[in-house]
């Protein structure tokens, strides 16, 4: 399977690392456009369950993914350190609700690892586990956990 990972085989990858739940995930920060507060969505009908709705960013019309939703562990309970990452994907842009941002860290060539198999079920949400002394940490293929703009369109239409 290919995945769009947003980075380069066997080069060092700057990440931003935040928490669902109690796992620590990441994305490659070339894909994060900023870092919001949380502001109330204006819901779509019939939009996916992990999408709580858009909000408009300058003028710009965004959905907002629960993440903790898109990852298949339930609503997002709201927080003091909720937070809205804004993240892009070739042309769409798409604000993830995260419980806090942990930080960001350069990660070696070596620390990447290929997801392990898992058959047909693989999510294809999962590019990368990156490995270190402390522990291990996810990265999402930013790809992946965007809506389809058909899906969004189809329901902004209804």
């Amino acid at each position: 399977m290919t995945r769009n990972v947003a980075f380069t085989a066997g080069e060092a990858l700057q990440v931003l690392s935040f928490e669902v739940g109690t796992q620590t995930y990441c994305v490659p920060v070339g894909t994060v456009r900023e870092i919001r507060g949380v502001t109330p969505a204006t819901q779509l009908p019939d939009a996916p369950p992990y999408v709580r709705g858009v909000i408009n960013l300058r003028g710009q019309v965004m959905p907002v993914i629960d993440l903790s939703a898109r990852l298949g562990k339930g609503l997002a309970q709201d927080g003091p350190r909720q937070v809205i990452i804004v993240i892009e994907s070739r042309d769409d842009v798409a604000g993830l609700l995260v419980d806090a941002v942990c930080d960001s860290f350069i990660v070696a060539p070596e620390q990447i690892n290929a997801p392990p198999s898992m058959g047909e079920d693989a999510s294809p949400l999962v590019s990368a586990v990156i490995t270190s002394d402390e522990g291990m940490v996810v990265l999402l293929s930013v790809d992946a956990i965007i809506p389809e703009k058909a899906a969004m369109a189809a329901a902004q239409a209804a």
